[in-house]
């Protein structure tokens, strides 16, 4: 297992290499910043990482398995690149694979860091209902947001509906699924720290938003839980690549924004998003190392 582990580091530090090679930096350069905007940008984005490492440790904790923060932070922030690897799995499978102890079985870690992200996807699409529904030339997206934050609802308590949607994968694709029960007690123990996280990014974004552009409406700080939703189901592109730009660019676009500010805009906010990766992984290194 520490080999697959290594070669899944390795690999993910290569993917990620190459799509930060893609990015065209050039778009930035007309960009004038307030420093002290985008100083609590950055305050706000590194708090939220931490916080989703909070998440991994109380989703842990709902299953009496018990960690320390620093451990959750470094199972957390280690693998964090590997969602740039092609398919979601991976950063599901990394941070369970690096808590793993002899007594803890590694389906079951699995299971819990997907029901975190179940939960987290589910909560991002509730709270991107409001600002399709405050943009005018979006809002007739909002029942089908609506719909989609209903149905991941339905999906993560109706046992019946989990049990359809397994009949129907081993019938179609002839392999078998076991999709995780949440429990409501479950969902609400997690559901206050994502939306802490959420929060905090959010924020984050409405700063560094208000650093490029003045004045800003304080509902397009949502257009973040928004772009990263639609990027977490577009599993085929890794970290949500283009998806999380192209609904940061419509929405920006719908309120008023240029269209070349608007895509510049969705390229900075990734490169935002991307600094706030490499900390979470700077401070698990150093955590890391003095547990060493």
């Amino acid at each position: 297992m520490k080999k697959i582990i290594k070669i899944l580091l390795f690999s993910s530090f290569l993917f990620f290499a190459y799509y930060l090679l893609k990015l065209d930096f050039s778009q930035l350069n007309n960009f004038s910043f307030n420093g002290f905007y985008l100083s609590i940008s950055y305050l706000f984005l590194v708090v939220g990482f931490l916080l989703s490492a909070i998440s991994w440790k109380v989703a842990l904790y709902t299953h009496k398995i018990k960690v320390s923060t620093n451990r959750a932070i470094v199972s957390h922030g280690l693998p964090i690149f590997s969602k740039y690897i092609p398919g979601r799995i991976w950063t599901i499978l990394s941070r369970a694979a690096l808590i793993k102890k002899e007594n803890n079985n590694i389906k079951l870690l699995s299971f819990i860091s997907l029901k975190e992200q179940l939960i987290y996807l589910c909560l991002g699409f509730f709270i991107s209902i409001y600002p399709v529904y405050k943009t005018e030339q979006l809002k007739a997206y909002c029942l089908v947001i609506a719909l989609v934050s209903f149905l991941g609802f339905v999906f993560l308590f109706s046992i019946k509906a989990q049990k359809i949607i397994e009949y129907l994968f081993e019938k179609i694709l002839k392999k078998k699924i076991q999709i995780p029960k949440i429990s409501f007690s479950e969902f609400f123990r997690l559901a206050w720290i994502i939306l802490c996280y959420w929060s905090a990014w959010s924020i984050g974004f409405y700063f560094l938003l208000k650093s490029v552009l003045g004045f800003t409406s304080i509902y397009f700080a949502l257009a973040f839980p928004l772009s990263v939703s639609f990027g977490l189901i577009a599993i085929i592109f890794p970290g949500g690549i283009g998806v999380r730009e192209s609904i940061i660019s419509l929405f920006l676009i719908a309120n008023g924004t240029t269209p070349e500010k608007a895509v510049a805009i969705a390229i900075l906010t990734r490169i935002w998003f991307i600094i706030g990766e490499i900390t979470i992984f700077l401070i698990s290194v150093l955590i890391r190392k003095k547990q060493d």
